[in-house]
């Protein structure tokens, strides 16, 4: 019934069907798309970008023979904020272990990379995109959790913000 309380025509009931279809097939298409990171198995792009910390540099090449995580973030975001706990944690556990954290900050100003890093805390060197990371790795979501295994292929990636058990597990991987 329609809001005068007549009867719908079987026409205006089908056009109805048709736009909710048409609207769940593009959400459906939006979702697909909404994967953040590079594929897993292909070869790590290799990087160098500047340290927020104005002391140098982070050259990928050089941490080839040992595994990688790299998350990349932005100041801004509220859940890359909420990650660093866990990062600090897998950083502290890390210092027995051969693998190598890295976080690769999307801010334009290096000092807000440098500013998130003091502040949440990041013990961890943090290098400050200069777009070249976010287009080659994929990133369009914030954070991505992308794992390098010794051969520098992507072993693991995570668009949001993985789980300890998840992380946990793709460290058991290496």
């Amino acid at each position: 019934m329609s809001a005068h309380g007549e009867p719908r025509s079987v026409l205006s009931r089908m056009f109805d069907i048709a736009v909710w279809a048409g609207v769940a097939a593009l959400l459906v298409m939006v979702l697909a798309r909404s994967s953040s990171g590079p594929k897993e198995g292909s070869v790590a792009a290799p990087f160098e970008l500047a340290l927020a910390s104005g002391q140098g540099t982070f050259k990928l090449e050089e941490y080839r023979g040992r595994p990688v995580l790299m998350e990349v973030f932005a100041s801004w975001c509220g859940a890359c904020e909420r990650a660093a706990p866990m990062m600090h944690d897998i950083y502290r556990s890390a210092q027995q272990t051969d693998l190598v954290l890295v976080g690769v900050s999307i801010d334009q100003e290096a000092a807000a990379a440098a500013s998130a890093q003091r502040s949440w805390p990041i013990a961890y060197p943090v290098a400050v995109d200069d777009g070249s990371v976010a287009r080659a790795y994929s990133v369009s979501l914030l954070p991505t959790f992308v794992l390098i295994d010794r051969a520098g292929n992507i072993s693991r990636v995570s668009a949001g913000v993985p789980s300890r058990r998840t992380l946990s597990r793709w460290l058991a991987e290496l």
